[in-house]
């Protein structure tokens, strides 16, 4: 079978990979629709601009949450929307797509994904795990002997990954990412400072104020924002200090550690010894967090790098999947074709 899309289908964002042209959209995973429509009336960055924004009778959707699927019908249109958005797929009347997918979602997931897929107009598609895409993207060479340690750092999910020969030796994750601490922030304003404030804020003060070393961050840093006083029921100006958002990031990183620091006690003593040489590479979204790589080298005790252009290593890696697939068969989750083309 021609595979001829490899689709990052992430909890915020997706990115696609076409054969021969590589990377080629990266955009939110966002839908608007109408109420009482099953067409969306928009998707991508216009959706996702709708958020807290919406009118009556409109309601923005994500396919996934916390990293796996939760509504079938949402993922089903956002990959119609991709598919008519694909120039390299308008020359073909049938193509395959291959869907980086978590290893911890439950057969059920997994199944509707592929049919959602189909159902999208693919005429076969198949499952390969997210962190096999994001390694291959990250420029490791995980077929090696030697140990590879990849941590997958995203909005939705974080996970842990020790490759030898091509093959899982141990893993690890956390049912959440760094949403979480986008959470923990409006929770923080609104019961400590009376403010409220939208998602699109909150992710703002994390990356201006957020660190993965509170000791080291500077603490005389204030940042303004504006939002809605539950005092006054108005919007109003006011200040965010550093010390609450670190407080926020604080839990979400220590468990970051804690699973990490797991996934290499659990792996063969031989294999661990390797990554003292090899190292933990970050990709995701999240590892451009201030200060992640050194906070997980101190706890492992080893050294600790971010990707290049961390985001994107998954679609970079499915790029490289789509062009020859068949070194990565055993990590592949699950395949589904069409029974009747058309």
């Amino acid at each position: 079978m021609r595979w001829d899309i490899g689709i990052d289908l992430g909890t915020q964002n997706v990115r696609v990979a076409e054969l021969k042209r590589g990377p080629v959209m990266d955009a939110p995973a966002a839908l608007a629709f109408r109420e009482g429509k099953m067409s969306p009336i928009c998707a991508g960055e216009i959706a996702q601009r709708l958020i807290g924004r919406t009118c009556e009778g409109v309601s923005v959707h994500y396919p996934l949450r916390d990293g796996v699927l939760e509504n079938n019908f949402y993922a089903e249109r956002l990959f119609h929307w991709i598919f008519q958005k694909s120039e390299g797929l308008k020359r073909h009347r049938h193509y395959g797509a291959i869907i980086a997918c978590q290893p911890f979602s439950r057969p059920v997931q997994r199944e509707a994904l592929l049919n959602a897929a189909l159902e999208a107009g693919a005429a076969e598609a198949m499952l390969v795990r997210s962190d096999v895409a994001s390694a291959l993207g990250a420029g490791l060479e995980i077929q090696g002997p030697e140990a590879r340690l990849l941590v997958d750092v995203g909005a939705g999910k974080i996970s842990a990954t020790l490759f030898t020969f091509g093959r899982v030796a141990a893993y690890g994750y956390l049912p959440y990412g760094l949403n979480r601490i986008d959470e923990r922030i409006q929770r923080i304003m609104r019961m400590d400072f009376g403010y409220r404030i939208g998602w699109s804020s909150a992710v703002e003060i994390k990356h201006t104020l957020g660190s993965a070393m509170p000791e080291k961050a500077p603490k005389d840093i204030i940042m303004h924002m504006t939002g809605i006083s539950m005092a006054e029921r108005l919007p109003m100006h006011f200040d965010v200090e550093t010390q609450p958002v670190l407080d926020a990031c604080e839990d979400v990183v220590k468990e970051i550690a804690r699973m990490c620091t797991a996934v290499v006690d659990s792996a063969p003593e031989e294999l661990s010894a390797d990554l003292n040489d090899s190292g933990a590479v970050l990709a995701g979204a999240g590892a451009s967090m201030t200060e992640l790589d050194r906070r997980l080298g101190q706890a492992l005790g080893i050294p600790c790098r971010v990707a290049d252009a961390p985001a994107t290593c998954a679609v970079r890696g499915l790029a490289r999947i789509i062009e020859d697939p068949k070194p990565w068969s055993a990590m592949m989750q699950g395949r589904q074709a069409r029974s009747v083309w058309r």
